[in-house]
């Protein structure tokens, strides 16, 4: 069946992935997530709000079943249509390849390995700018040495004290 002839019951009753896989397969070609979403929206006659659970749960859906291919830009397809190297292009990250130089290699003055360009940029940098701080300020304050626990006094505040029965009591 076709998904132009699902009335809006069937709509209600199925899931959005399936309803994609058959989209898909009638269509024939990649379609946009927004227009898939369209058309269930225009199939069973639905306001957004009335959808966005299922939309939500669509996507999750479309993301982990394998039968469906994001292909770019938000396209989606049907995995059955490419082949094992076609997947392998759109959805492999792109790898750059470097080739290791040898002795001969770096000794050639014409060759520019890379980031050699950024760092001619770098020469008039200074070092260190005014506004930054030297380990050795002479500005520091000298940290006093720590104070030992003998030589701290604790003041008790007469009316926060517990005496000894209300202690007892506490505890228990």
């Amino acid at each position: 069946m076709k998904i132009q002839d699902y009335t809006k019951e069937m709509v209600d009753e199925k899931s959005f992935i399936d309803m994609a896989y058959t989209l898909l397969n009638d269509k024939g070609t990649t379609m946009n997530l927004y227009d898939i979403i369209d058309e269930f929206k225009k199939l069973g006659d639905y306001e957004f709000e009335e959808i966005e659970n299922r939309v939500v749960q669509f996507y999750t859906d479309l993301n982990t079943d394998g039968r469906f291919l994001n292909v770019g830009e938000n396209q989606w397809g049907l995995r059955d249509w490419y082949s094992v190297d076609d997947i392998e292009e759109k959805i492999a990250p792109t790898i750059q390849k470097f080739d290791i130089l040898d002795d001969e290699d770096e000794e050639d003055k014409n060759l520019k390995l890379l980031g050699d360009d950024e760092m001619d940029d770098d020469d008039d940098i200074p070092a260190q700018t005014d506004d930054q701080e030297t380990l050795d300020d002479p500005e520091d304050e000298q940290v006093e040495d720590e104070i030992s626990e003998s030589d701290l006094v604790i003041e008790d505040d007469e009316e926060d004290e517990l005496d000894e029965e209300d202690e007892e009591e506490f505890e228990d």
